[in-house]
C-alpha cells in the first residue's frame, strides 16, 4: 500500500485576520501535510501579504471571485495528495488531526472519508464539542436515507477523502452554502466512512460567515439538495426531511421578528406532518403574533 500524501485546501476570502491561525494549525500537524493549497477566491484584503511568513509552507493561488464552492474546485485540480482534506480560513485543527485520519486510513484500506467530531466557538466564548448523531469509530457503510443522513452529519473542516473516490465529483458552485452536505452525501453513498469520536477541528463562528447571513438562501438551498436525493431518501424520509427544514426555517424567522414569513414556513411543515402538536402550535403562535405585532404608523393624509 502506497503512503499517504495528505493535499490541505484552504479557500480563502477577506481573511487576514484568520488565515494564519488556519495555516499555522496545519502546520503544527504531527503528521505534516504532504501540501497546503490556500485558494484566494478574490480577497479585497492583504490576504497575499499576510501569508508572507508561511511563503515556504503554502502554495497560494488567485482566481476572481465565485465562492467556496469554486474555490474548492480549484484546490482540488490543483492537489496533487492521494488524500485531500479541507480546512476554511475561519476554523483550525488539533495537531493529531491528520495523524489520526491516516491510521484509519492504513488500518481500514477500503474507506474512502474520514471525518470526526468537532468544536463550535462564538466569538469571546470558549469551545464546546457537537457530537454527532451517527455510529462512531466505526467502518460505516450507507445506503438509501443512511447515506442521506451520514452525509450531512459530516462537517467539512473535519473531511479526509482519498483521491480515487473523489475522483471527478466536485463541489456544485450553483450552491452557495450546502454545497458541501451535497457532495458528501453523493460520496458517502458510494463509499465506506469512518468518523472519529475525537473532536479534532474547530468550527469558528464568525458572524460574518456566508452560512450565517442569509436564512432565506441557507434553507432553500438544504431543500435543493433534499430534492435532489429524493430517490435515495424514499417518500417517507423525503417527508420529514422537508418538514425538519421548515421547521428550523419558521423558528429562525420568529427569533427574528419576521412572523409572516414564519407562518408560511409554519404552514409548509404542517402539510407535511398534519398530526404533529408542535406543528400546529408553530403555526398558531407565529400567526399570533403577527396579528398581534407593532404596525408602522400611516402618514396622515394630506
Amino acid at each position: 500500500m502506497c503512503d499517504l500524501n495528505v493535499s490541505v485546501v484552504i479557500p480563502a476570502y477577506n481573511s487576514a485576520a484568520t488565515i494564519c491561525r488556519a495555516v499555522d494549525s496545519v502546520t503544527k500537524q504531527t503528521a505534516p501535510a504532504h501540501e497546503i493549497i490556500v485558494v484566494d477566491d478574490g480577497s479585497q484584503d492583504e490576504l497575499e501579504s499576510t501569508l508572507g511568513r508561511h511563503a515556504a509552507n503554502v502554495c497560494c493561488v488567485r482566481k476572481p471571485n465565485g465562492g467556496a464552492a469554486s474555490a474548492r474546485n480549484l484546490g482540488i485540480d490543483i492537489a496533487t495528495g492521494n488524500v485531500v482534506a479541507f480546512l476554511d480560513a475561519d476554523d483550525y485543527w488539533e495537531p493529531q488531526k491528520l495523524a489520526r485520519q491516516c491510521d484509519v486510513f492504513r488500518q481500514y484500506p477500503q474507506v474512502g472519508i474520514v471525518g470526526s467530531c468537532a468544536f463550535e466557538q462564538a466569538p469571546g466564548c470558549d469551545r464546546s464539542a457537537i457530537r454527532k448523531r451517527i455510529p462512531l469509530n466505526q467502518v460505516l457503510v450507507c445506503t438509501g436515507p443512511d447515506a442521506f443522513h451520514t452525509g450531512c452529519q459530516l462537517w467539512t473542516g473535519t473531511v479526509a477523502i482519498r483521491r480515487d473516490v473523489l475522483g471527478e465529483h466536485r463541489f456544485d458552485t450553483s450552491l452557495k452554502t450546502a454545497e458541501d452536505r451535497d457532495l458528501w452525501i453523493r460520496l458517502v453513498a458510494q463509499s465506506p466512512v469512518y468518523v472519529l469520536a475525537e473532536s479534532l477541528a474547530t468550527n469558528v463562528l464568525e458572524p460574518h460567515s456566508l452560512s450565517r447571513t442569509n436564512i432565506d438562501r441557507d434553507f432553500s438551498n438544504m431543500l435543493r439538495v433534499v430534492h435532489r436525493y429524493r430517490a435515495l431518501l424514499g417518500a417517507s424520509a423525503l417527508r420529514r426531511r422537508e418538514s425538519d427544514i421548515y421547521r428550523r426555517w419558521a423558528g429562525v424567522l420568529m427569533s427574528e421578528g419576521k412572523y409572516g414569513p414564519a407562518f408560511k414556513a409554519a404552514w409548509r411543515r404542517l402539510i407535511r406532518q398534519p398530526l404533529h402538536p408542535f406543528a400546529w402550535w408553530a403555526l398558531t403562535k407565529s400567526a399570533v403574533l403577527n396579528a398581534t405585532r407593532p404596525r408602522p404608523a400611516e402618514a396622515p393624509a394630506g
